[in-house]
């Protein structure tokens, strides 16, 4: 059972790092392209729009789908009843946010917003077909299905993206690359998962999901709304322009934060609930991927911080050179990202979601005290956002005792050495910045330096963790 487990999680790992890393590669590549042909005006309509989607997203999805696949056994009754409920509440907040289209319009001082959001509300729908779909997958821990189809729809919309673009639909076209990315992945998903919804619903297995779920919905709800809030407030504040920007870098610096997070949390979910009764194994896994986490996320922010500057010049154009210390200050707040993450999933795995809740509570009104308070320029409300992440952060590592036998010395004594590690790499790549080269070549001499600099020292000093990366590619 144990080496089944093993090999099982291991596919999952990578199956779902090829979901994370391949999606977020193509998103980036049609990033950039659409980035070097449209201006940040046209970026910062778009994000605008960017906290109603996902508020709404957060309110139709329900928090159901942590709790289904928390259950051991879910019926094809109850898979209906939530399809059901699900889709009936999307078309609800899509004519809710269709008549409300003219007001957030008038907020937002961009009126062009009031037509682009009868087209970008639509992926809220589509989103919500794929739910159940999304369920079985994970549960039966089908991530290379889920990979295939989040690849194909965004390389589907990113070509007809750069298409409509290069047509002259200007903005227009990102809405389209939204929506399209929605539907794609939905019908693909649906082609994958076998369940169709041809049974008589079960409607008494909401009260139960909706009792487990509750916690989630809140903190979901305060997490989105807290990350979003900055959107219309730079938009109003500073102008579509100031927001065009601030949207584009933190997209930039949530790129690794999404694909080390996504990849190891989206695993973490369904193999620390099967460990819910190995008390003694669960910990021993949860401290292999809290490891591997830091690993992968200090050497990623810190690498880029330190040469971000020349990145930026040679894959943007000019008029986005604003972007770089907006991206430099946001990435230290990447530091702790995924750990944050991985101790909210171990919050749900263990069922401890009020505590989820706190967390959430604790460090999304960081957020927003901190944006009330420093307010003046953009630079100082993402300072905010980096104390806010690392404040909440420091409280995890005492909450997190409360649940598992990890106390606070064992979770630094984990990841302190990597981030040791990450600094001396970085203090290195930043003294290559200096070295009079031509630009594209200093970039990748900063490169190589950066990865011999990390992973040299690491296997002198026996790192555990990249001999276990070794030995996973060694051993396929």
């Amino acid at each position: 059972m144990e080496q089944d487990l093993r090999k099982q999680t291991a596919r999952s790992i990578m199956w779902n790092a090829l979901d994370k890393v391949g999606f977020q590669v193509v998103a980036f590549v049609v990033g950039l392209i659409t980035m070097r042909l449209l201006s940040a005006r046209e970026f910062g309509l778009i994000g605008a729009l960017a906290i109603f989607t996902a508020l709404s997203n957060i309110l139709v999805e329900s928090g159901f789908a942590s709790a289904m696949i928390r259950r051991k056994e879910n019926s094809d009754g109850e898979y209906v009843a939530v399809f059901c409920f699900n889709v009936a509440l999307s078309v609800i907040f899509y004519v809710g946010l269709y008549l409300a289209s003219g007001a957030i319009a008038s907020y937002c001082r961009m009126p062009e917003l009031q037509s682009l959001s009868h087209l970008l509300f639509l992926s809220v729908i589509f989103n919500s077909l794929g739910i159940v779909p999304i369920i079985i997958l994970t549960k039966s821990l089908s991530f290379s299905k889920m990979s295939i189809a989040s690849l194909t729809a965004a390389i589907v919309s990113g070509v007809v993206t750069i298409v409509l673009i290069l047509r002259g639909y200007s903005y227009w076209a990102l809405a389209w690359q939204i929506v399209l990315q929605s539907a794609v992945k939905t019908l693909l998903l649906w082609v994958f998962c076998s369940w169709r919804p041809n049974v008589a619903p079960r409607f008494e297995v909401l009260k139960e999901l909706f009792s487990f779920s509750f916690s989630l919905i809140a903190t979901n709800l305060m997490n989105t709304f807290a990350r979003y809030i900055y959107n219309p407030f730079i938009g109003r504040c500073f102008g579509e322009e100031r927001l065009g920007y601030y949207a584009e870098s933190y997209k930039f610096y949530i790129l690794p934060v999404n694909i080390i997070s996504g990849t190891f949390s989206g695993v973490a979910l369904p193999v620390l609930s099967k460990l819910n009764d190995d008390a003694p194994r669960q910990l021993l896994y949860l401290r292999k991927m809290m490891r591997v986490v830091a690993f992968c996320i200090f050497p990623v922010m810190l690498g880029a911080i330190a040469c971000f500057d020349n990145l930026e010049e040679v894959i943007l154009a000019e008029k986005w050179r604003d972007i770089v210390p907006y991206f430099r200050i946001l990435a230290l707040a990447g530091l702790v990202g995924p750990m944050h993450l991985m101790y909210l999933n171990l919050m749900v795995v263990r069922g401890f979601t009020k505590y989820n809740f706190v967390l959430e509570f604790v460090r999304n009104g960081l957020i927003i005290v901190l944006l009330l308070l420093f307010h003046d320029s953009v630079d100082m409300i993402l300072w905010g956002i980096v104390a806010a992440n690392v404040g909440s952060y420091l409280v995890d590592l005492f909450f997190v005792r409360r649940v598992v036998a990890y106390n606070v010395f064992q979770q630094l004594k984990d990841i302190f050495p990597y981030l040791v590690l990450s600094l001396f790499m970085a203090v290195c790549v930043y003294a290559i910045g200096y070295l009079n080269l031509q630009l594209h070549l200093k970039l990748v001499v900063q490169l190589l330096v950066g990865v011999v600099a990390y992973l040299l020292p690491a296997k002198l000093l026996g790192s555990t963790v990249l001999n276990d990366v070794i030995h996973m590619m060694v051993k396929k």
